[in-house]
């Protein structure tokens, strides 16, 4: 019991120090996955960040010993020159073909104007040198900025090479011109590179990254050796930001450590609290029990969006800097909200996976199996989907062409004007008397649905011609005639009931009140045994009565159960008619009345059960003696056809029935309803049930006092 409680009372921290383990493991593993490349050694120099120092240090050699090799500050190159100069001889002769006054010059040369062409002359003239001074003097500051930027230019490249020769060490062989370009005092042997250099490069390399620099040293027909020295002249940024690589090494490093340690931490809360246990904690229970809530498609989409923000989140969060700070708290409680989340799910989807009973009953509950079972039961009765489906529709084009209306009218169109108006006229021509019929009929059931449902029956919905609602207010009213139908035949039912106990109570109570007188009179002393003989013959017949009803009692029950065993074997019908007549023989001469037997063959096979058949035969030829009319003629016809044998008897009744023949199929029920005759009532239902159970059927016709019995058996089984 105490290790029990001490279980509950950690459940709680131990869950929590697995949800921030997973976060931290997650952020470790993603940190380290981003920064993969830093986890080699000297990882600076491979960097592209290098590449570019690299470079940069290489074109600076190139521009200040080869470029700038012929250069002479305070001087232009002759190419230069050379360009300058003819740009401004282009110039000048450009001014002295395309001056205005030439050409007034020579108007007035041809005009014999020699006054105004000495004037113009001297005005050309004067022009003419003003421009020609304009134009050298721009010259001659184009050549003086050309020099001055060309200087700074080369002063920037000379200082940043000097600034950049403690990051970079170099001995470069030019064998165009044959020079040595170096800022060592010696080309550097293999012993000294070991000694010395962190990180060697020889150029024109393989290198990919420097493809640009290697073809310009190969064009230029350079070669050489650059390094990088363990230790910088002064400040180098190359070696600032290799220190940087290399702490972001070692700071990986330390995460592999941490990863490790979550990991471990990890695999000693699952040997702790499984995930069976963990299902068992009271905060995990509620939790699922609350999402549970939420129908399962709508969670499974929203584990899958949060999923992928989630693991979008970590691989682009920014968590391990300096110094630790508030910053790394709330990153690190806002991921452990996500994981907490995506764990409980994982917590549900394990527990699905092992009970696959939960995933069927929830997704029965979910938002897409709802929908699927109402567009099941909408599409059953397609007709109505496709109606509604297609009143929907035509309402929302409705709705649209309003629109298209107000478009028309705004911008002058006619098309959709006549286009809105035609559809308009339609819609409300069709479309909407069509659905005030249907919305009246469907009012005219709702209000006959709630009579009916009070008690009136005798409500009749009024209906259209065709339609499903139509059908529906039909089958109302089918329901409410059937329901009818079923109170009378209930309150028959109930009538029959009384009846059949009050002429069981009757059929019971005679004999045994007789035996209770007689067994009274024999207790009398002073009988004669003359007397004393008389009476015990009246209860040995009452008693025989007794049993006889409780017989038929018995077997009427069993019959109307079917709990009885058939012996089928193929029986002579005829046969056994005539052995049930031969039994019955001394009652029937005894009687006034006249049997007529005919059978058609003198051997009719069906297959039955001999005993219960003959019990049918006993039961028919009993009714005929008892409930026929004195003096007159029972026939008996047995026939057969391919399928059937058919037994018919005829008789008139001694009573008159003026009931439905159906009713003597009912127990205890008889013709003679004042009951004075012996028989039991049971006769026909016990006869009907026999035929029946063997495939046959039993039927009664009455025409008058005219009684007619058609029995029918199979002669195929």
């Amino acid at each position: 019991m105490d290790t029990k409680s001490k279980n509950k009372r950690f459940a709680v921290p131990v869950l929590i120090v697995m949800i921030v383990s997973i976060s931290l493991a997650l952020l470790t593993m993603a940190d380290l996955y981003h920064k993969r490349e830093n986890l080699q050694e000297d990882n600076y120099f491979q960097s592209s960040g290098f590449n570019r120092e690299l470079e940069t240090f290489a074109e600076l050699v190139k521009n200040v010993h080869v470029d700038y090799a012929s250069y002479t500050p305070g001087k232009l190159d002759e190419k230069t020159a050379n360009q300058l100069k003819k740009e401004h001889e282009e110039t000048l002769r450009s001014m002295k073909e395309n001056n205005k006054l030439s050409d007034m010059i020579e108007e007035a040369k041809r005009d014999g104007d020699n006054e105004r062409v000495a004037k113009l002359t001297e005005e050309l003239s004067q022009n003419l040198q003003e421009d020609i001074n304009n134009a050298t003097s721009q010259y001659q500051d184009q050549v003086n900025n050309r020099i001055a930027e060309r200087d700074a230019e080369y002063e920037e490249r000379k200082n940043s090479l000097t600034l950049r020769s403690g990051s970079f060490k170099y001995y470069v062989t030019d064998k165009k011109n044959n020079k040595v370009y170096t800022n060592l005092p010696q080309e550097p042997t293999d012993w000294e590179l070991a000694r010395y250099a962190r990180h060697t490069i020889n150029l024109p390399n393989t290198n990919g990254d420097l493809e640009s620099i290697n073809r310009t040293y190969q064009l230029n027909q350079l070669s050489g050796i650059f390094y990088v020295p363990k230790e910088p002249d002064g400040y180098s940024q190359v070696h600032t930001d290799a220190l940087y690589y290399d702490s972001i090494r070692e700071r990986l490093i330390g995460e592999f450590v941490l990863l490790g340690g979550t990991l471990l931490i990890l695999a000693l809360c699952y040997w702790y609290f499984p995930v069976s246990k963990a299902l068992e904690v009271p905060i995990v229970a509620k939790s699922m029990a609350l999402f549970r809530f939420i129908p399962l498609d709508i969670r499974m989409a929203l584990s899958f969006v949060l999923g992928i923000t989630y693991f979008i989140m970590i691989a682009n969060m920014r968590f391990f800097f300096l110094p630790i700070d508030g910053d790394h708290f709330f990153t690190l409680a806002f991921v452990s909200l996500f994981t907490a989340y995506l764990l409980l799910q994982f917590m549900e989807a394990w527990l699905m996976y092992n009970q696959p009973e939960r995933f069927t009953q929830q997704w029965q509950k979910s938002i897409l199996a709802r929908q699927r079972v109402l567009l099941q039961e909408s599409y059953t009765n397609r007709g109505m989907f496709f109606k509604v489906s297609t009143l929907f529709i035509l309402t929302v084009v409705f709705g649209m062409s309003i629109g298209f209306g107000f478009v028309g009218l705004i911008e002058g169109a006619g098309g959709l004007l006549f286009f809105s108006f035609l559809y308009g006229m339609f819609y409300m021509i069709v479309v909407f008397p069509y659905s005030l019929r249907r919305l009246g009929l469907m009012n005219r059931i709702m209000q006959g649905a709630s009579e009916m449902a009070g008690g009136n029956l005798n409500t009749t919905i009024q209906k259209v011609k065709k339609g499903k609602l139509s059908d529906l207010a039909h089958s109302l009213n089918n329901i409410t005639k059937g329901l009818k139908h079923a109170m009378e035949e209930q309150m028959k039912s109930e009538r029959m009931k009384s009846e059949l106990i009050t002429n069981v109570s009757h059929d019971l109570k005679t004999p045994l009140t007789s035996i209770i007188n007689y067994v009274t009179l024999l207790k009398q002393e002073n009988l004669t045994p003359e007397e004393r003989k008389s009476y015990v013959d009246v209860l040995d017949r009452k008693a025989d009565r007794l049993r006889v009803l409780i017989d038929d009692l018995f077997d009427a029950a069993k019959m109307s159960s079917g709990a009885v065993e058939l012996n089928i074997e193929q029986v002579n019908v005829a046969s056994l008619l005539n052995q049930s007549i031969a039994e019955f023989s001394d009652k029937i001469e005894q009687s006034t009345l006249t049997f007529r037997v005919t059978t058609e063959q003198p051997k009719i096979v069906a297959p039955l059960d001999g005993k219960k058949t003959w019990r049918v035969f006993e039961n028919l030829i009993g009714n005929a003696l008892k409930y026929s009319m004195p003096n007159t003629r029972v026939l008996i016809h047995l026939a057969e056809t391919q399928d059937e044998v058919i037994l018919t008897f005829k008789n008139v009744s001694a009573y008159e029935i003026d009931f439905d023949a159906q009713e003597l199929f009912e127990r205890f029920k008889r013709a003679d309803q004042s009951r004075h005759t012996e028989g039991s009532g049971l006769g026909l239902a016990i006869a009907k049930s026999i035929v029946e159970l063997q495939g046959g059927r039993l039927s009664i016709d009455i025409d008058g006092d005219y009684f007619k019995v058609i029995v029918v058996f199979r002669k195929h089984a």
